[in-house]
Parts: C-alpha cells; structure tokens; sequence
C-alpha cells in the first residue's frame, strides 16, 4: 500500500496533516531553519510574511507552504533541497488548492476489468472500467483518468511503472452506477520483452492512487508477434533521444508559460499593436527578456495555458518531466 496514500496533497505532493495545523512562522525564521536563501527567481513581496512551515521533507527535499490569508483553503508553496543547498528555496508566486488525500478522493469507485478485454485471448490493448458504486455522484479534484500497465510473471510481483502528467485524460463526474472506460497505457518496448507463458497485467492509477486486481494473460507466440507488428521496435538510444527532446520542450514551454502571466496585458498590447508574427515574438522578447523561442512559444500558446488554473498542474508537471529526465540519465549511464 502506498504510505501517503491518506495524505492531503497541494498539487500532487502530499503533505503531512499535522504541518497544516501549525501556526507557522515567518519566512525569514523558515529560511534560517532551514539554512536555505531564496532563490533569485523568487519574489517575497508576493508571499506571505507569516503562516510558513515545513509540509513534508524526503530524500534531501523539503515541501514549505503558508496558507494565502485571502482564499481559505489555498496555500503557497514551494522546495528546498538540503543536499544543494545554493540553489536556494524556490517559492511558487500563485496558491495552490490544498486537495483531499487519494484515498478519500477516489471514495466510492471501484476499477473492473471489462469482460471485453479479460475474454479476449489475442487482445494487445486493454482497458478499465472505472465504476461508480457509491450512493451519490463522484466529482474529480482535479483529478485525470490515467492507466499505466506493465507485465509481471508471477501475481505478486512488485513492479514500478514510468508516467508523465501532461496529456492526461480529464476525469469526468460519474452518477452511481456510471462508469467510464479507460486505455490503458504499456510501454512501447513491452511485447518486445515478452515471452510465451502466462503473465499478470497491473494497472496502477497514478492520481487517483488505485489500482484494480490484476490480470492474467495467457501469451502465446501469437499474440506475442501481434503486439510486436503492432508496436515496431524503435533504436533505444534514439528513443531516449527523442524523449529528451520532448521533454525538455514541454518544460520549457510550462516555464514560459508560467513566467509569461504576470505581463499577459503588455503582451496583448504588443499583439493588438504588431503588424506581423515576426514582430510580435521580436518584442514579446523584448519585454519579457527572453529568448525568441520562448517569445514564440508565449504567442502560440492557448490563452489557457496562462490562466491561473494551470499554475499548479504545470508546477507539477515540471517536476515530475525532470523526475524523467532523471531516470533517462540514470538508464543511459547505467546502458
């Protein structure tokens, strides 16, 4: 079981209960415990002087937030990390919804392997059922659909499974006894490491913290080189390029987008005023500061990736694209 699976989240990171119930301190007396300065990217003038603690602290990284004293249940937040301390504690200059634990989230659901799928001898794409089974209607938090497999010999297998939070299907209400449909995503090499025998599907639910039972999957040498024609082998050092690529370009493009918000009446000024595209990322650029691939990336946006709803999911978002990153690293120097 998940140990933070009961824990409240700001974002997709938990917290600890208890820290929501502290009085908190200043943020000069938060820093000076922690032996951290703010970052140069962060505004104080912005934040709260009051109200600061320590959420959760693993792996060197501490989670620090303060309640925003105009929007009840809305907290400011941020990271420091003790083993690279210069890099200082970066503080996000928008509040983020403080949510429910996963748990209490996905009260009433129930995920099912749909007959369809669990009686289909040759499939290679497979689905869940998530299922309202509760007295009154489910409403997400937002919360996505998002069903990430893998393949274990035996049924009690620990596994780990690799997700990104972008693209992520949006959960939708669900009346008692609805239920929604869901793919479920297998890495791309998978059929390609599969040999005949029988195998458990497990499918884990990475926002919503569940998972169904799992399911076993007889494979013969058919069904194998059906999900491999289905599924062409890539070069792996070129796929973890192309990853790379996408990654940092969807970072890049989150951190634009963030940063650019706070000047989105100037920029529209220079878009109403422009007599052309090329003029527009020109003095976008210029006032932003920023390089011409982030001014063109700020106009070809939607206006909703600048709204102050996707300031959480992005910051999120970020992190766990680096998280990746990482574990890219890690499999490179390790391959």
């Amino acid at each position: 079981m998940n140990p933070t699976d009961d824990l409240p989240q700001l974002g997709s990171t938990p917290v600890e209960p208890a820290a929501l119930a502290e009085r908190g301190v200043t943020l000069d007396e938060l820093l000076a415990s922690l032996g951290l300065q703010l970052d140069p990217f962060t505004d104080a003038d912005d934040l709260p002087a009051e109200g600061w603690r320590v959420l959760r602290q693993w792996d060197g990284t501490s989670l620090v937030g303060a309640p925003d004293p105009a929007h009840p249940g809305m907290w400011f937040a941020g990271q420091g990390y003790s083993e690279t301390p210069e890099r200082g504690l970066h503080l996000h200059d928008e509040a983020l919804p403080l949510r429910p634990s996963p748990a209490e989230r996905r009260a009433g659901l129930v995920m099912r392997w749909p007959s369809i799928v669990a009686d289909d001898d040759m499939a290679t794409d497979f689905a869940v059922d998530i299922v309202n089974t509760g007295t009154e209607r489910w409403m997400p938090n937002g919360d996505g659909f998002q069903a990430m497999g893998t393949f274990t010999r035996t049924r009690d297998a620990s596994y780990s499974v690799g997700y990104m939070l972008s693209g992520v299907p949006a959960a939708e209400p669900l009346d008692p006894g609805d239920y929604a449909r869901v793919a479920v995503t297998l890495a791309r090499e998978v059929w390609h490491q599969l040999e005949p025998g029988t195998v458990w599907l497990h499918v884990h639910f990475p926002e919503l913290g569940s998972h169904p039972e799992p399911l076993q999957v007889e494979l013969t040498r058919g069904r194998i080189e059906l999900g491999r024609a289905r599924t062409p082998r890539r070069d792996s050092r070129g796929g973890r390029s192309a990853t790379r690529r996408m990654l940092t370009e969807r970072i890049a493009a989150a951190r634009t987008a963030r940063a650019a918000r706070p000047s989105l009446v100037a920029i529209a000024e220079v878009v109403a005023d422009a007599e052309s595209d090329a003029e527009i990322v020109e003095r976008v650029a210029a006032l932003l500061g920023c390089s011409d691939d982030d001014a063109s990336r700020i106009y070809h946006s939607p206006l909703s990736h600048l709204g102050p709803n996707e300031h959480g999911r992005m910051a999120a978002e970020i992190a766990q694209h680096e998280a990746t990153l990482a574990e890219l690293d890690r499999a490179a120097s390790s391959g």
